[in-house]
């Protein structure tokens, strides 16, 4: 492990995705976490885990970003002890909004609905989802049949004390406070890379992560295909039974 994101979802983590993938770095985003560790998470967060646990999950993985890693950035730290951390901080008034901006986006596309209904993958992965909001708010923000809970004051309350946290008992030595501003130059100092000839990523603006995971994502798209699977097995019987 080379670098654990503990930025809060919503801080940037689809652009840290997107630069460590830069670096070459086998990064464990929120879809790989819930494709390939949803189990392992699930009881983690049902049941608690062990140092060993991390160390086994994330074997050959060079980075973690976005829920549930950020919450448990500290176990996951005390497995890769060499690992430094990384987070950036925003203003709680646009923080909150673009939170609400992203899970109404997940609540109303019909798509992503019917992929997590009609697959084995993506009933796997609404139970993962909802394990990571009750690890994150202490309550799923998104529950069955796709109701929106949203406490905004609770979620603010939340969201500065993780950062505070972070930012009181992180190593100093390991910690980068990260401005996306500052594009590549802090960022690759940091890690020991070189800085690539490139405009620096920002990525999932206005909330546009899920059309793109439908799009480009290959664990998405392996929802999508099992999905239109079902569906057309639905529809046969349904044909057959009409007939």
């Amino acid at each position: 492990m080379k670098v654990i994101y503990a930025g809060f979802s919503k801080t940037g983590t689809k652009s840290m995705t997107a630069v460590f993938h830069e670096f070459g770095y086998n990064t464990y985003d929120f879809m790989e976490n819930s494709y390939y560790l949803g189990k392992d998470w699930r009881r983690i967060i049902k049941d608690g885990g062990t140092v060993g646990d991390f160390r086994r999950m994330y074997k050959g993985v060079d980075a973690v970003v976005d829920v549930p890693c950020y919450t448990y950035w500290e176990q996951i730290s005390e497995a890769f002890p060499e690992a430094k951390i990384i987070i950036s901080v925003r203003d709680d008034e646009s923080w909150i909004r673009a939170l609400k901006k992203q899970l109404f986006s997940m609540v109303t596309d019909y798509m992503y609905i019917s992929m997590q209904l009609l697959s084995y993958s993506g009933w796997q992965h609404f139970k993962f989802s909802r394990a990571c909001g009750l690890a994150a708010f202490g309550a799923a923000p998104v529950s069955w049949p796709w109701n929106l809970n949203f406490n905004e004051m609770t979620f603010k309350r939340l969201y500065r004390t993780h950062n505070c946290y972070v930012l009181q008992n992180a190593p100093k030595d390991k910690l980068l406070v990260l401005n996306f501003k500052d594009g590549w130059g802090p960022i690759c100092e940091f890690l020991g890379e070189k800085v690539p000839d490139k405009p620096f990523p920002h990525a999932n603006i206005g909330a546009s992560i899920i059309q793109e995971y439908m799009e480009n994502h290959p664990i998405m798209k392996r929802m999508m295909r099992e999905a239109m699977f079902t569906f057309g097995v639905l529809t046969l019987i349904g044909a057959y039974g009409g007939y």
